[in-house]
């Protein structure tokens, strides 16, 4: 499947918009309607701390672990939000293409990604639903 027809499936299936606040600035996200992405929302607010991963990520773990029974792996792709199902995070690609068999994508990076590029060091930050 090329790039843009996953582009126009996933948008038709959007759950809802979150934000990560870091400090003064935000990375918007919208979710897919996905059981990982419903039971996300339900944790929500959360602050966590995120680092930083081989260069082409930001991760998180989560308090609790996500259901993943009939997701289909993610082919992580420069902006997607994913969870990372034997890690129990998340991890935010700012960088990168791939894939791999215990990742799902939960949604995609809409604006921000450059916030997370610059950050080079850990950080905090608030995951809330944008109403």
């Amino acid at each position: 499947m090329s790039f843009s027809a996953f582009s126009q499936r996933t948008e038709s299936t959007t759950l809802a918009k979150i934000k990560l606040t870091i400090d003064d600035q935000q990375v918007i996200v919208n979710l897919l309607d996905t059981p990982a992405s419903h039971q996300l929302l339900a944790l929500l607010p959360l602050t966590l701390t995120f680092s930083d991963y081989v260069g082409a990520e930001k991760i998180a773990y989560l308090p609790q672990r996500l259901i993943t029974q009939g997701m289909a792996n993610a082919a992580h792709i420069s902006g997607d939000f994913t969870y990372y199902a034997p890690w129990g995070n998340l991890a935010l690609f700012y960088q990168g293409v791939g894939t791999n068999s215990q990742l799902y994508t939960l949604g995609h990076i809409e604006s921000g990604r450059s916030v997370l590029a610059n950050l080079k060091q850990d950080f905090v930050a608030t995951i809330s639903r944008v109403e």
